[in-house]
């Protein structure tokens, strides 16, 4: 018995080692949210088509996929990406393209910028391209121009310690999309 009397010592030494779990709390700003799950509603409008989905969204830092269900023409529809490949499942058929804006269009009939949308859906610009950005006075995205779109931010709500937009507009020519975001989960 006297031998292992440094066994309560080292176990609780290691349960000192461990880090705290990252929670929605620890967020401050939206750039700092790199995983995210959130769920929604996708409406579009093009000159020949219109229609809506619901969408659960799931993000990683060099990965996602969004699942639509809903009458898209498809009934339900799975969008995967990663670095340089993309992939679309639909019941009527199965598609691959080098991004999921590329994808897109078989559900919406225009070019959908999905790199960009992991950004815009956060309230910030995407890197990716030149923009005209205006903020409210709070340093929140409320009017963007970028990529021929115009996008308007109307409602933002608290998720822990940030603001995420709930809702975004947006229209390039005659192409029309609103993203309706119902819940939000930043992940660590």
């Amino acid at each position: 018995m006297t031998r292992l009397w440094w066994l309560p010592v080292l176990a609780l030494l290691l349960s000192a080692c461990q880090t705290r779990p990252v929670t929605t709390g620890d967020f401050t700003r939206p750039e700092q949210i790199k995983r995210w799950e959130m769920n929604g509603k996708l409406g579009y409008r093009t000159p020949e088509d219109g229609g809506s989905a619901t969408f659960d969204w799931e993000q990683a830092p060099r990965h996602g996929a969004i699942h639509f269900s809903g009458p898209l023409g498809f009934g339900s529809a799975e969008l995967t990406w990663r670095p340089g490949m993309a992939r679309l499942e639909t019941a009527k058929g199965q598609w691959q393209a080098r991004s999921p804006g590329e994808l897109a269009w078989h559900l919406t009939g225009f070019w959908l910028p999905v790199s960009a949308l992991e950004y815009w859906s956060r309230g910030l610009v995407w890197p990716g391209a030149p923009a005209d950005a205006e903020e409210n006075e709070a340093g929140q995205l409320v009017r963007l121009r970028q990529l021929g779109w115009e996008l308007e931010f109307d409602r933002y709500e608290p998720v822990g310690r940030v603001a995420l937009p709930h809702r975004i507009k947006a229209e390039q020519e005659a192409n029309r999309f609103t993203l309706l975001i119902r819940e939000w989960q930043p992940l660590p």
